[in-house]
């Protein structure tokens, strides 16, 4: 009311121009469409002189597409009386070059007449660049984010994931959608979770800046996958943390190289060993077993003694027999045999030691095709170890089950079941190592021999387990020799 007087009246003319140039920048008024009052500032933002506005059809100066927007907000004001508005349009200038700007403003009614009071006119070229440089840097860095051949994983404090790129998926087998509903000590194996969170806590309070360390995670299969973690956190200005930035590098096939370099240094070790040992050996053993034997059949009194010595001799020949298996590896002939002939051969070589151990072994050969190539001889001592390991794990007595399957159509499952006392985690990863065993008086030989003729034949062997409840070997071999070892994604195994 006051501004329209000023307006109206002629001695108020000064007071209305400092008004505009002075208290709102870039104002301007328009009734009826027309531009009846603006101040230098907003004329030069348009590059027009200033009196030749007056008199102009706002719309004039706004980009065609973008008019029809101003008249839809123009009648709704008109129906609210008042109303604040704030509208993004494009401007045209003078020169007919356009720019992105933003209108404030306030529509008033004054003794019946509607004036559109323009608090505000903001060039956006300016702030729209700064917003295009900004979304570039952020579609360049999810495009690296996304597309990083590490997996990189944001978490918030409680370790919850906000965000995982491609690769982290990938590499653990989980969705985006199905890591948000997990927490990230949920897939870190349990044998590095204490580290974990012992080195979390200093990244949280700024004891250290960032942590390294190699760990295993469980992949969504259960499989156990080796990583390289590399974390870190981020804070506010006021130094809050915020979230954690996780890089994780899939380090599994170097592992594996390491272990099986590690395999192979003892392996090298052990038939060194056997070379220059089991021969000086074998010689004074056969002459001490003959000279018992000959006492055990004139000194009835000692029968005890002297059979208690024959068997640990025995035990010794076996294990030096092992040795030399291993000095001078034999050569794999591959043939088309029966694999229900090899096991039944088996169970009839073995069921006398055991019943001796009120152990009972039953096959299930089903309806499979049980023809492969193999050597015959090999795959024999190969399954006949694994069965003794499982007599010898029930020295109460038990069931061996042996059951035959078709893994798929390439390759063929064999299953040793037992129901002894099984083997715990940490121990199945190192079976097949020399020297190493589950068993009191085991030497590990004798099933690193069946690890050995099971990947000649192109085979992989894993071991399931649950402590007080029994362990199944299961072996997989391929029908014919031609066409390699299963594929691994469909196989986890030791």
């Amino acid at each position: 009311m006051g501004i329209l007087l000023m307006f109206e009246n002629a001695d108020g003319e000064n007071v209305l121009e400092t008004f505009l140039e002075e208290i709102l920048p870039y104002m301007m008024i328009v009734k009826n469409g027309k531009i009846i009052a603006i101040n230098s500032d907003a004329s030069r933002l348009f590059g027009y002189d200033r009196n030749r506005l007056f008199g102009m059809e706002l719309l004039e100066l706004i980009h065609p597409k973008d008019r029809r927007t101003y008249l839809i907000e123009e009648e709704e004001v008109r129906a609210h009386k008042s109303k604040n508005i704030v509208w993004q349009a494009r401007g045209i200038r003078q020169d007919h070059s356009i720019f992105p700007l933003e209108i404030h403003g306030v529509m008033k009614l004054f003794l019946g007449i509607h004036l559109f009071m323009i608090t505000e006119v903001v060039d956006l070229t300016e702030r729209q660049l700064i917003e295009k440089a900004d979304k570039q840097i952020e579609e360049r860095f999810r495009t690296v984010f996304n597309y990083a051949a590490a997996g990189i994983a944001l978490l918030d404090i409680n370790g919850r994931f906000l965000e995982a790129n491609y690769s982290f998926c990938d590499i653990l087998g989980y969705s985006e959608a199905e890591l948000a509903k997990v927490r990230f000590h949920g897939i870190l194996h349990p044998d590095h979770l204490d580290d974990h969170l012992d080195h979390s806590t200093k990244l949280l309070i700024a004891e250290i800046p960032w942590y390294e360390m190699e760990s295993r995670f469980i992949h969504k299969s259960g499989q156990v996958v080796w990583g390289l973690l590399n974390t870190t956190i981020v804070r506010d200005d006021h130094n809050k943390p915020l979230y954690y930035i996780v890089q994780f590098q899939d380090i599994t096939t170097k592992k594996e190289a390491e272990e099986l370099i590690r395999k192979s240094d003892k392996l090298l070790a052990v038939g060194q060993l056997a070379a220059g040992v089991a021969h000086e050996v074998r010689n004074p053993l056969t002459v001490l077993k003959g000279f018992t034997q000959m006492l055990q059949n004139t000194d009835k009194k000692n029968e005890t003694y002297y059979q208690l010595m024959l068997s640990e001799v025995d035990r010794i020949e076996s294990i030096i027999g092992e040795f030399l298996m291993l000095a001078k590896p034999q050569e794999v002939e591959f043939k088309m045999n029966d694999i229900g002939s090899i096991i039944s051969s088996i169970i009839i070589l073995m069921e006398t030691n055991a019943i001796l151990s009120n152990v009972q072994i039953s096959a299930n050969l089903g309806n499979v095709r049980t023809v492969l190539e193999c050597d015959e001889i090999q795959i024999k001592q190969a399954l006949a170890n694994i069965i003794q390991n499982a007599i010898e794990a029930m020295p109460q007595g038990g069931l061996i089950t042996v059951t035959v399957e078709e893994f798929d159509e390439e390759n063929l499952l064999i299953a040793i079941a037992d129901q002894g006392c099984g083997i715990s985690e940490d121990r199945i990863a190192r079976l097949g190592e020399p020297f190493y065993s589950s068993k009191e008086k085991g030497t590990g030989l004798g099933l690193m021999i069946s690890y050995q003729i099971i990947e000649k034949h192109n085979g992989r062997i894993r071991v399931n387990s649950k402590l007080d409840e029994g362990t199944t070997f299961e072996i997989i071999l391929p029908l014919q020799q031609d066409q390699g070892p299963p594929v691994l994604s469909e196989w986890s195994g030791v």
